[in-house]
């Protein structure tokens, strides 16, 4: 958008907290603004204007985006004046999914070896214990392995869990199932796999077990 102060970006796209603050200060030091506000919600969730979305940024920055992104979300979570804030709270988000990602496989495979249904225990879990999007429709996806329907691709979900580790180094946070997550995405992707959606690592659990 542009006003009587310049140039105002939002920049939605999940890159790393450093990325957002550098970006901040070079449209600073030119009289623009910039504001970070990165999005939670699959391909249909942004088509149906549901998406979460995430914000951060200078407050009067932040106030003039707002009905832009009204528009597409069904809420707005503000995390201050640090550009690279939202970013923070991206990365977390999208390591939380991938884990429950890898432990939904790890638990539906399980499952399987013992002559349990991967759907039956997808439902069960997901109306029940964990009745949330997460579990329910990445619960689908993974109880019936329809790792063809893409919805956020295996290579972003590597370049994710890439960004996250390299956050986690800078402020010194130890992430050990963050390694976990990340060596089944590269293992996919030396499987050949980068066309399927990120949900796809699910199936060297699989493998792991003599389901492949």
């Amino acid at each position: 958008t542009e006003g009587a102060s310049g140039i105002l970006h939002i920049s939605m796209s999940t890159v790393s907290p450093e990325t957002s603050r550098r970006m901040a200060q070079i449209h600073s030091g030119r009289g623009d603004r910039f504001v970070s506000a990165p999005v939670f919600g699959r391909p249909e969730a942004a088509a149906a204007r549901k998406l979460w979305i995430c914000q951060s940024g200078e407050a009067d920055a932040k106030a003039q985006v707002r009905p832009v992104l009204e528009a597409m979300g069904q809420g707005i979570f503000d995390f201050g004046e640090d550009p690279g804030a939202a970013n923070v709270v991206k990365l977390a988000g999208n390591f939380l999914i991938a884990s429950a990602i890898e432990a939904m496989a790890e638990a539906f495979t399980l499952g399987e070896k013992n002559g349990v249904e991967r759907g039956r225990m997808a439902e069960m879990f997901a109306r029940t214990l964990f009745a949330c999007p997460i579990y329910l429709n990445y619960g689908r996806l993974i109880a019936e392995q329809g790792y063809d329907k893409v919805g956020f691709s295996l290579p972003l979900g590597l370049k994710d869990m890439q960004l996250l580790q390299a956050t986690a180094v800078t402020s010194k946070v130890p992430m050990p199932f963050a390694g976990v997550v990340r060596d089944r995405l590269v293992a996919a992707m030396a499987k050949g796999r980068e066309g399927l959606d990120w949900t796809g690592f699910a199936l060297g659990v699989s493998e792991d077990a003599g389901l492949g």
